[in-house]
C-alpha cells in the first residue's frame, strides 16, 4: 500500500480497534476517543503507529505510542507538511578525523564535492546546521560563513 507511508504526520482520532492486534483491542476502553499523530507505518502497510497526544500516565502500560489499522481510525491531514530540508547532515573521514557536510538529501556528496555519508535516523536525516562541530569549512562558505 503505497498510499500508507504518505500518511505520516496525519492527525489520527481511534474510532475503533476492531480490525487492529489482539493486544490493542484488549486495550479499546482506554483508547477510543483519543487522539495522536502517525508517526511510522509498520506491517507492509496495513498499520499505522499513533503516537497519542496524552500524556504517558493516563495511558495504558503508560503507552504512548499504538498499532491501529487504518480502518480502526478516522484521519485528518495535516495542516501544514514540514517541508525537506535543503541539506541534510553528511560525515566523511578526513585523516582520521569525522568531519561533517551539507549534503543535498538522496545524495552522498558535500557541497564540497567531497564524499560524504549522510545520517539517517530512522529513516529520516538530520538536518544540516551550520553550527555543527567540525563542519566542513569548504560547506560552511556555501553558507557564507
Amino acid at each position: 500500500m503505497r498510499w500508507a507511508s504518505s500518511r505520516i504526520g496525519y492527525r489520527a482520532s481511534i474510532v475503533s480497534t476492531f480490525h487492529s492486534h489482539a493486544f490493542t483491542r484488549a486495550h479499546a476502553s482506554a483508547l477510543i476517543g483519543r487522539e495522536g499523530v502517525v508517526v511510522a507505518v509498520l506491517r507492509n502497510g496495513t498499520t499505522a503507529l499513533v503516537k497519542l497526544d496524552d500524556d504517558p500516565d493516563e495511558l495504558p502500560g503508560r503507552v504512548q505510542c499504538w498499532p491501529l489499522r487504518w480502518d480502526d481510525l478516522d484521519l485528518e491531514e495535516p495542516v501544514a507538511v514540514e517541508r525537506a530540508p535543503d541539506f541534510v547532515t553528511g560525515w566523511s573521514k578526513s585523516h582520521g578525523a569525522i568531519v561533517f557536510h551539507a549534503v543535498q538529501p538522496r545524495t552522498a556528496m558535500g557541497v564540497c564535492f567531497s564524499p560524504a555519508e549522510p545520517l539517517p535516523v530512522c529513516g529520516w536525516s538530520v538536518p544540516f546546521s551550520p553550527k555543527v562541530p567540525k563542519a566542513c569549512p569548504v560547506c560552511l562558505r556555501h553558507f557564507g560563513l
